[in-house]
């Protein structure tokens, strides 16, 4: 269950109970003024039912008690109504069954969970795009395999994550949520005898309609929109485990930030750990782990069971305020990320001209052909002393001067495109 005390943010109040009960009490509402607008009841109870469903006379204390002597949780929250509302409380409910209103409920509790996402996401990706301007042209050693590989830039690194987070909005944006239903106990509207109803509501609470429910609006939406925030989190914990592997003691090129008073031990005061980039990982598997709850809940009996509200009270929370959370997180560090330029340097001329080996193979295939080169450079990488070797090496020294070898070999004239490659996904990022 989630520490909301540890982890919240401002999407708790969105699922809190006094909000979820608040909705509860606008549905009823509003499916009591449908009801009227259809002839269904008299003015009389929709005035009063207008006038006294909300939390000013429903309480939400009432509901509990109510719920702890029928173990019915909606149903105490129509009962606590229908004491508000004297005589014309039987008109409460008409027509609906539970997940009319849950559902509902959770369409709009989910709606504005995600704008508050996208919101946050759209930082993120503001600050990576500022990162990868500036840092553009800042050439460094790239790794594959966790092992020296040839130059690349940072731009590249943040042009990357850059690239990540614009597919993962992408995905989420697509994962609609904003559903909700009005269409009785097993989907036929037969309680209502209309689709106005539900028409109505829906239509006043700023949520649309599926084609077909059953009892309840198929698990496939509550899917959809996990496995996206799973696919944001992933996308940031691919990205955090770059800073905590760039912070490694032997590489140092990339730092979090770390305050004055900050500890990163309780026993080796000199340690200063990832800790941000290290929870936002943890976290990450938290919630890629809630796509296969939501999986399993797709699989309702016939036309509903109740195996999915359990577990929907505990994954569609905790994976939406645990998204905004570990993005929120990454914010603060991007936003702080101290870079060791002098590391980063240090780095790239670690192997002594052998990380440009790629660079002269490629100049030497139309000299000698790829498939030789390739085996000549492999064979001269084994020396100890790269550079001196391939000067004295026949073959090389038979195309180039000491002074081209030099110039080859210098890691900051190897980094390919990648300039342009930042300038043209900053621009697909502003369409």
């Amino acid at each position: 269950m989630l520490e909301v005390s540890r982890y919240n943010t401002s999407l708790v109040e969105i699922f809190s109970e006094k909000k979820k009960f608040e909705l509860q009490l606008l549905i009823e509402k509003e499916l009591a003024a449908a009801n009227f607008e259809l002839g269904k009841i008299p003015k009389e109870a929709h005035d009063i039912i207008q006038k006294k469903c909300n939390s000013k006379f429903v309480k939400l204390e009432r509901a509990k008690e109510i719920e702890k002597e029928i173990h019915h949780d909606l149903m105490s929250v129509v009962k606590a109504i229908s004491e508000q509302c004297d005589k014309y409380g039987e008109y409460i409910h008409l027509g609906a069954t539970s997940y009319d209103i849950q559902d509902t409920v959770r369409g709009l509790q989910l709606k504005e969970a995600k704008a508050e996402i996208l919101e946050t996401l759209n930082k993120t990706i503001d600050i990576v795009k500022e990162l990868a301007i500036k840092h553009k042209d800042l050439i460094c050693i790239g790794r594959t395999h966790g092992i020296h590989a040839v130059p690349t830039t940072y731009g590249m690194k943040f042009g990357n994550f850059l690239n990540e987070l614009i597919l993962a909005k992408e995905v989420l944006e697509n994962a609609k949520v904003n559903y909700g239903k009005m269409s009785g106990a097993v989907g036929t509207y037969a309680s209502y005898g209309t689709k106005e109803i539900e028409k109505f509501v829906l239509r006043k609470v700023g949520l649309e309609k599926l084609p077909i429910t059953t009892q309840v609006v198929t698990r496939v939406i509550y899917y959809k929109y996990i496995s996206a925030l799973s696919l944001v989190a992933t996308v940031l914990d691919h990205f955090a485990r770059e800073i905590r592997n760039l912070q490694r003691t032997e590489i140092d090129e990339v730092r979090e930030e770390f305050s004055k008073k900050q500890v990163g031990s309780s026993t080796m005061p000199q340690k200063r750990n990832p800790e941000k980039s290290e929870r936002i990982s943890g976290l990450a598997r938290v919630i890629r782990g809630n796509i296969q709850v939501a999986l399993e809940n797709i699989c309702l009996e016939h036309e509903r069971d109740l195996t999915n509200s359990s577990s929907e009270r505990v994954i569609l929370s905790e994976t939406s305020i645990l998204t905004h959370y570990i993005l929120l997180q990454m914010n603060t560090v991007l936003k702080n990320l101290y870079l060791n330029y002098s590391k980063i340097e240090e780095n790239l001329f670690l192997m002594e001209g052998s990380q440009c080996a790629e660079h002269l193979m490629i100049k030497l295939t139309d000299k000698i052909g790829r498939q030789k080169a390739h085996e000549l450079l492999r064979q001269l990488s084994s020396a100890e002393n790269f550079v001196k070797t391939v000067k004295s090496n026949p073959t090389v020294k038979k195309f180039y001067t000491e002074e081209e070898i030099d110039d080859i070999l210098n890691p900051k004239n190897y980094a390919g495109l990648a300039s342009e490659i930042i300038e043209d996904i900053i621009k697909t990022s502003s369409k």
